[in-house]
């Protein structure tokens, strides 16, 4: 089987393209020029952007304003030039701020006769105030258009592939399944922490909000003074964290900007913390708490009554679940300190990493290929 990915330089397509590079030929279409450390780790036909130089410095400005749908077809009539003509399946990876590759992945499989499967890693568009209403009524418009074509749907939880089947008329007897978020490779066998930090990895944006936290970590500094929370990457809310806490509660608190290398952040810190949407019904689940259950520690999750992480980890004894009120937050905390101060078998998370491994999820998509593609259903 000959495959086509349609993906941006990331993470996940990386992870993905490995493994399904172990069962068929894999080529790769990319929102990137910028290709030979991809080359160099053994990566098989790499189509970089299909778009000049020049042309590159506008298309994304005119992506958000101009367009989505008018800038996309002109990326995707761009790329149908340069790749291949004989793939069996094109799979194409989109996230909310990067959806052109549905609309490439929709010419493409019908100019080259080939199965479309897509695989969206966030729910689009952005439910319950994610997305401005402007940005949200512009890809509701690019989903209904463009997912019909699709073969194969799958998305990054239960609840996110419920929501998305909602956006648009598919085919019927389209296949769809649950693909979770890969983990990283890395695993942590971490040494016991000896100072109470609290560690949050990646941005705070959107619907997701530390204000609560703050206030909980307020109460936290009375009771433990020593109690500290690091941020390493983009936080937003800098000017709400100095209006609740005082200048010397501040300096409790360190932003550092982020880092591919967590490990000695991990280390470091007692607890991981993870902030989701303030939604009793956030379909999204973070891709951090994905990696946070490979490391031998504690984890808090603040999150909504009916999201993926109430699903997938509830009866966990270290991974605690607190609501997004303050109280409840607090009491969190001090329970994951607790926990955090006596010794805990982890061991409890290996089928959670089995869940989230590379390995794991991608086999799931390799059948589901193979099921779609053995079928003559266009």
């Amino acid at each position: 089987m000959k495959i086509l990915v349609i993906g941006e330089n990331s993470a996940i397509p990386q992870r993905l393209y490995s493994e399904l590079a172990q069962h068929a030929t894999v080529d790769w279409l990319i929102d990137s020029d910028d290709t030979k450390n991809l080359t160099d780790k053994g990566f098989n036909k790499i189509y970089a952007h299909p778009l000049t130089p020049n042309q590159r410095k506008y298309y994304r400005r005119l992506y958000r304003g101009w367009g989505i749908i008018a800038v996309a077809q002109w990326w995707s009539y761009k790329a149908s030039k340069i790749v291949d003509k004989d793939y069996d399946a094109i799979v194409a990876i989109i996230s909310s701020p990067y959806i052109l590759p549905l609309v490439c992945g929709s010419r493409l499989s019908k100019q080259l006769n080939c199965k479309l499967a897509v695989y969206t890693v966030d729910a689009i568009p952005g439910p319950g105030g994610w997305a401005s209403r402007s940005w949200y009524h512009k890809q509701l418009r690019v989903m209904k258009k463009y997912l019909p074509s699709a073969h194969y749907l799958a998305a990054a939880s239960r609840q996110m592939l419920q929501f998305q089947l909602t956006t648009f008329k598919h085919k019927e007897g389209l296949r769809s399944n649950v693909l979770h978020t890969p983990s990283t490779n890395e695993s942590y066998q971490l040494p016991i922490a000896q100072e109470n930090i609290f560690l949050f990895t990646g941005s705070i944006y959107g619907m997701r909000s530390p204000i609560n936290l703050f206030k909980a970590f307020q109460m936290l500094l009375k009771e433990k003074p020593d109690t500290r929370i690091v941020f390493v990457g983009e936080m937003l809310y800098l000017d709400s964290m100095k209006k609740i806490l005082t200048e010397e509660e501040c300096k409790q608190i360190d932003i550092e900007p982020y880092t591919s290398n967590l490990e000695p952040y991990y280390r470091q810190a007692k607890v991981l913390l993870d902030i989701d949407a303030n939604l009793d019904e956030d379909p999204f689940l973070s891709s951090k708490i994905t990696n946070y259950i490979k490391a031998n520690r504690i984890i808090l999750c603040e999150t909504g009554r009916k999201t993926p992480s109430r699903e997938i980890f509830a009866g966990y004894k270290t991974i605690i679940q607190c609501d997004h009120s303050v109280d409840s937050i607090y009491n969190g905390m001090i329970q994951a300190l607790e926990l955090a101060a006596t010794e805990q078998d982890y061991s409890e998370r290996e089928p959670l990493i089995e869940m989230f491994s590379t390995p794991h999820v991608c086999s799931i998509l390799w059948n589901d290929l193979q099921e779609i593609c053995s079928t003559t259903q266009q």
